[in-house]
């Protein structure tokens, strides 16, 4: 079975698609069969491929059988191992109502689960609110990666976003882990920076990923010409952050895959 992480920060400019996106693309091109699963209805991770609205007319809600409904939603992307699957932009009141079917009846838990045996990994850009397709987000998650950049109210966010990983491992989904607070937009000798990663290495000392993504223009470029950084500018000191974080990963599922079999 492939491993199921969720990238979730309720606060927004945090990098949160951005690092969906390029660790999705990480992934694959370690050669690693990766599906990324859109699931903010923004549709951020769809445009970043230039998929258009036809294309994504079907989604993973669409008609009565989410399992079938999914196979048909399916998107290859220009990059070999990766595949798309969006979810449409939906109403608030619909958006509680998918996230309360999926809380009680597990029902993206129950599509997403049989799927990552077809995967390494299954990557799936959270939606930044707390309620809706994001409780059913976490129940089907192995593990979340949290995404943050310095700003006052920085610390704030990752204690509300455990805050409610904790609520979903004591009502739903007790094998959910932390896999990691990942910074981004990160600046060197820059106090605001420093702060943050004090702060974080302070209450969090064994989350924080070694690695860190700097800030870079290139992640702006990249976003006007609406292609991913790691296909706009591999090069780029942030895309070479992207692949160390990716790197990480693997370590850390070796790791806990060795211990399970001892």
């Amino acid at each position: 079975m492939g491993k199921i992480i969720a990238i979730t920060n309720r606060r927004g400019k945090v990098g949160k698609s951005t690092t969906t996106v390029n660790l999705a693309i990480a992934f694959a091109l370690s050669g690693k069969k990766t599906l990324l699963a859109d699931l903010d209805s923004a549709g951020s991770c769809a445009k970043a491929f230039g998929f258009t609205k036809q294309e994504l007319v079907n989604n993973i809600f669409s008609g009565t059988k989410p399992d079938i409904a999914f196979k048909k939603a399916i998107l290859k992307t220009v990059i070999k191992k990766l595949e798309l699957i969006h979810i449409k932009r939906l109403p608030y009141l619909d958006e509680m109502r998918v996230g309360a079917i999926s809380a009680n009846e597990h029902i993206l838990k129950s599509v997403l689960k049989p799927a990552s045996a077809n995967y390494d990994y299954i990557i799936m850009d959270c939606p930044p609110y707390h309620a809706g397709t994001i409780n059913a987000s976490l129940i089907s998650a192995d593990s979340v990666l949290i995404p943050v950049a310095p700003g006052i109210f920085s610390t704030a966010a990752i204690r509300s976003v455990v805050a409610q990983i904790n609520d979903i491992r004591e009502n739903y989904n007790s094998e959910l882990k932390i896999e990691g607070i990942l910074i981004t937009i990160y600046e060197f000798n820059n106090e605001d920076s420093f702060n943050l990663k004090k702060e974080l290495y302070t209450e969090y000392p064994k989350l924080i990923f070694s690695t860190s993504i700097p800030k870079s223009a290139a992640v702006g470029k990249a976003l006007d010409e609406g292609k991913p950084l790691l296909i706009y500018k591999p090069d780029d000191k942030a895309a070479k952050a992207y692949i160390k974080v990716a790197d990480e990963l693997f370590e850390r599922k070796d790791l806990f895959n060795s211990k399970r079999k001892n």
